[in-house]
Parts: C-alpha cells; structure tokens; sequence
C-alpha cells in the first residue's frame, strides 16, 4: 500500500501521513472527510470500536492541541455514528 492510499488506511498510518506531510501543503476538508470515512470503514472491518481509534488518534499529544484533539473526538463520533 502507498502511504497516501486512505482506502485501507489504520488510524496509525493515518496519523503518519499527517505528521510527515509538508506544512506547505494545504488539505482539502473533502479529503480530510473521505480520510475519516476510510478510517472508520477500514476499524469496523478489522473489529475496532469508535473507542478503539479515538485512543490510537489521540495517543500522541504532540500531533494536536487539545481543542483540536476534543474537536476531531467530536468529529469522529458523529461520524462513527451517522455512517
């Protein structure tokens, strides 16, 4: 798989990619969208829980402050459930 193929991409792999991308470049709200739709679909088939990837994204303090830790959470969730 290409690091940047979100089809099968892990919460893990997901959060690589944010953390090694150039902060020159801009990523798109529907590319963020279809990432956590891939995230959440990829969990599911792997048996996680919504609680499963909410604590392998928000292990790594460094990667968010906390409002955006509490704001993706939030996005998350909705997510979780309305998919």
């Amino acid at each position: 798989m290409h690091p940047t193929d979100i089809n099968n991409m892990s919460p893990s792999t997901l959060k690589s990619v944010l953390e090694n991308s150039p902060s020159d470049k801009s990523v798109s709200e529907a590319n963020i969208a279809t990432a956590i739709v891939h995230v959440i679909e990829t969990a599911r088939s792997q048996g996680q829980t919504l609680d499963d990837i909410i604590a392998e994204l928000m292990t790594d303090d460094a990667l968010l402050d906390p409002k955006s830790r509490h704001l993706l959470r939030e996005i998350l969730t909705q997510a979780w459930n309305t998919l």
